[in-house]
C-alpha cells in the first residue's frame, strides 16, 4: 500500500481518507442504507489507519535512516583515509 498512490502527499492523504471515512460514518448514521455502507467504512478505516501511521512513523524513519547512512558513509571514507595514511 506504500506506493499505492504517488499522485497525493502521504499528508494530503491521510486527510482525504479521514474525512472520507467521517462521510462514510454520517452517511451511516443519516440514511437507511448503513448496511451496503459497512464495506466502504471497513476499506477507509484501513486506508486511514495505514496513511497516518505512514505519516506518523514510516517517512520519519526513512528520513533518519538516511541520514544515519550519510553518517556512515562520512565514516567509512575517514576510516579508509586513515588506514591509507598509516
Amino acid at each position: 500500500m506504500l506506493t499505492r498512490y504517488m499522485g497525493m502527499t502521504p499528508k494530503s492523504q491521510s486527510y482525504l481518507f479521514t474525512f472520507g471515512l467521517a462521510l462514510t460514518l454520517l452517511g451511516m448514521m443519516l440514511t437507511d442504507m448503513w448496511l451496503p455502507m459497512v464495506a466502504g467504512a471497513i476499506i477507509l478505516a484501513g486506508l486511514t489507519v495505514e496513511a497516518w501511521i505512514r505519516v506518523a512513523h514510516i517517512i520519519p524513519m526513512h528520513e533518519e535512516m538516511r541520514s544515519m547512512q550519510k553518517q556512515i558513509r562520512k565514516l567509512q571514507s575517514e576510516i579508509r583515509t586513515l588506514e591509507y595514511d598509516e
